[in-house]
C-alpha cells in the first residue's frame, strides 16, 4: 500500500486528504476521522475516477469532516490515578513499577493495576492497559454474540476483533463479524445494540424496512443506544 497527501475542492471547501492505493483493493473508500480524511483506492485507478468519486460523495465527506471537528479531542493520559472506561463506568488506572511484569487485573471492580518496568512509561502502560481492554472485549463480545444469535436463532458466526477508527463493526458472507475493541468502553447495552446490528445483517445484508425491524424485535430501544454512540462514539475511537 502507498499513501500520498492530496487536496480535493469540495463546493468553497479546499479539503486536505491521504490517498492511500492498494493493490488488493477493488473499490473505492471513504473514512473521516479526527486526522481527517482518507481515500483508500485501487492501485490502477485513474485521477478521473478518484476526483469524480469524491466529487459524488462530497457531501458526506464534508459532514463527516464537520461532525468530528465539532467534538473535543480525547487526550487520554496513560499514568496512575487517571480515568479510564470500561462497559459504561470510570475505572482507576493504579500503576505499580516492577521487574516481574504481571497481567492487569481489576481489583474491587472499580481500579485497573498495571505493572511496568518503568510508571514513567506512557507507552509502556497504554500498551498493557489496551492489552486489557481487548482481552475482555473478546470474552464479552463472544458471549453476547452466542446469547443473541441463539435468541435470533442463528448460528452463531466467527468474531474477530477490529481496530477500525471509524466503524463499530462489520460483518460478510463468510458469516465473519468483527467488532471494534474500543466499544468495550460503551454500556453493556450500547455494545448489545452493535452485536445485533451486525447479527441482523446477516440476515439482510443492507439497512432496508425489514432490516430495521429485524433489529427492533430483538433490540427495542435501538435508538437509545444509536443516540448515544452518536454523542460518546468519537469520544471512545479517539483512545
Amino acid at each position: 500500500m502507498v499513501a500520498h497527501p492530496q487536496t480535493a475542492c469540495l463546493g468553497e471547501r479546499q479539503v486536505d486528504f491521504v490517498l492511500k492505493r492498494s493493490r488488493r483493493r477493488r473499490s473505492i473508500a471513504f473514512s473521516v476521522d479526527g486526522n481527517g480524511l482518507v481515500v483508500s483506492v485501487p492501485w490502477n485507478a485513474s485521477d478521473t475516477r478518484i476526483r469524480r468519486s469524491i466529487a459524488g460523495a462530497a457531501d458526506w465527506i464534508l459532514k463527516k469532516l464537520d461532525e468530528w471537528s465539532g467534538h473535543e479531542t480525547r487526550e487520554q493520559c496513560w499514568s496512575d490515578g487517571e480515568q479510564l472506561a470500561f462497559l459504561g463506568r470510570d475505572l482507576t488506572l493504579k500503576v505499580v513499577e516492577d521487574a516481574v511484569l504481571l497481567p492487569p487485573v481489576l481489583r474491587d471492580q472499580w481500579c485497573l493495576q498495571v505493572t511496568v518496568a518503568d510508571a514513567a512509561s506512557e507507552t509502556r502502560i497504554r500498551e498493557a492497559a489496551i492489552g486489557w481492554y481487548r482481552r475482555h472485549a473478546a470474552r464479552n463480545f463472544s458471549e453476547r454474540i452466542a446469547r443473541y444469535a441463539a435468541a435470533m436463532q442463528l448460528p452463531a458466526p466467527r468474531m474477530f476483533l477490529s481496530n477500525a477508527r471509524t466503524q463499530w463493526g462489520s460483518c460478510n458472507s463468510k458469516r465473519q463479524v468483527r467488532l471494534n475493541w474500543r466499544l468495550v468502553q460503551a454500556p453493556q447495552e450500547v455494545v448489545d445494540y452493535v452485536v445485533v446490528h451486525e447479527l441482523a445483517h446477516l440476515v439482510e445484508m443492507n439497512h432496508s424496512k425489514r432490516f430495521w425491524q429485524i433489529v427492533e424485535r430483538h433490540f427495542p430501544d435501538h435508538l437509545a443506544a444509536r443516540e448515544h454512540l452518536n454523542e460518546r462514539g468519537h469520544w471512545y475511537l479517539d483512545i
